[in-house]
């Protein structure tokens, strides 16, 4: 793909930034991109003209604007096209459909079983489920797919290398999804989709480098540098949650002991909630949002034995921290996912294991916030994303 145009550039910046922050004055375009007045009036004067901004008037006076002049906001038109978000989970799919402007339009949840799959099969089903629901909600022009899967994910090549949701591995899952339904496909490891939504809707985790670790249905860790996901040698993320924290530990779903995620992960926690007191077993391998909030709501009555559970989660949720802090030395922490769900019961064990397993001086430099937060994230992370990679082609200059 040729280089952008030091105009197109601009573009670009002046895109991403409305992407991220919402409906903006011109005034505030200037200030936030370091933009004279006259270069943000041309750049938007030309999108306005292509169609991809429009002008939305509040009525309300702005800082720096003159006093009862009404504050025309730009932001993207909705006519441009949508995209599609997907996630994989368990034996799941859950499906978002974003216009242009990045309104929600439609959102579906569908149990199939994946597990068993083989490649050829899985991009089958995905191809059939994402056209079914485009056709259904009666999608207009649908531009792109983004896709979020567990596991560890190679963003450039659009692979899945590995995933504890799959059956197979080495899945060409952009191509092969491309091929089908004849449109762009962008895939992301979950936690770094997660990771970047949460990021979008804190102003304060796009500056430094930011640590989101997810925990649900697994352990994940997003990690981002001034906003933008960090990628490794793959050009993927981590797999952090299959750090092995203990060698004589419990069974993870890797295959390995004594992993983080084999303490911490839903499953975990209703695998040895069954050994506590003999509840029925999941259908299928991860337990539902009713089944985890009933083994919370009985440790929050006094269950002893199942507060000693989370209490013990609580310390491998310390210990984790503590690792991130001392090997990554991040700016911003932020604990995310469904799991947050029984953080009243982990907290006091978690906090006691930071402190005593972490360097005072290094403890000192990370903030560490919780943030409350459903799998709903992960397809707004990956439509947020397909959006940006819709912006750089709008970026362009049209020819003459």
């Amino acid at each position: 793909m040729n280089p952008l145009s030091p105009r197109e550039a601009a573009r670009r910046r002046l895109l991403d930034t409305l992407r991220r922050e919402g409906p903006m004055a011109r005034v505030e375009i200037g200030q936030q991109l370091g933009m004279s007045p006259a270069s943000v009036s041309d750049l938007t004067a030309s999108l306005l003209d292509e169609g991809i901004l429009v002008a939305d008037e509040t009525g309300e006076s702005g800082a720096g604007l003159l006093r009862g002049r009404p504050k025309v906001r730009l932001t993207f038109a909705d006519t441009l096209g949508s995209v599609i978000g997907v996630w994989t989970g368990f034996n799941r799919i859950e499906l978002r459909l974003v216009d242009s402007a990045g309104r929600n339009r439609a959102s579906r949840h569908i149990e199939r079983p994946l597990r068993n799959l083989a490649a050829e099969e899985l991009m089958d089903v995905l191809a059939e489920t994402i056209t079914a629901f485009a056709r259904e909600t009666g999608a207009p022009d649908v531009k792109a797919i983004g896709l979020a899967c567990q596991g560890y994910v190679d963003t450039r090549d659009g692979i899945v290398a590995w995933s504890p949701v799959l059956g197979t591995r080495d899945i060409p899952l952009a191509a092969g999804l491309g091929q089908r339904l004849g449109l762009p496909v962008l895939i992301e490891n979950d936690a770094s989709a997660m990771a970047f939504a949460i990021a979008q809707r804190h102003t304060e985790l796009r500056s430094g480098r930011t640590a989101c670790l997810m925990v649900g249905d697994g352990v994940g860790l997003g990690f981002l540098i001034q906003g933008e996901l960090y990628r490794g040698a793959r050009f993927g993320g981590s797999e952090f949650g299959h750090v092995r924290l203990r060698r004589s530990g419990p069974q993870c779903r890797c295959g390995g002991r004594g992993c983080i995620e084999a303490f911490l992960a839903d499953y975990a926690l209703h695998r040895d909630a069954q050994l506590i007191d003999h509840r029925p077993a999941p259908t299928v391998l991860i337990p539902g949002e009713d089944a985890m909030d009933a083994i919370v709501a009985q440790a929050r009555a006094g269950d002893t034995a199942l507060s000693g559970l989370f209490r013990e989660a609580g310390e491998v949720l310390g210990d984790a921290v503590s690792i991130l802090i001392q090997t990554l030395e991040p700016d911003h922490i932020v604990i995310c996912g469904p799991g947050t769900r029984a953080m009243d019961l982990l907290r006091p064990s978690f906090e006691t294991a930071l402190e005593s397993q972490t360097i005072p001086e290094l403890r000192a430099l990370a903030t560490i916030q919780v943030v409350e937060s459903s799998m709903d994230l992960l397809t707004e992370g990956v439509v947020m994303q397909a959006l940006r990679e819709l912006d750089y082609g709008l970026a362009r200059l049209k020819a003459a």
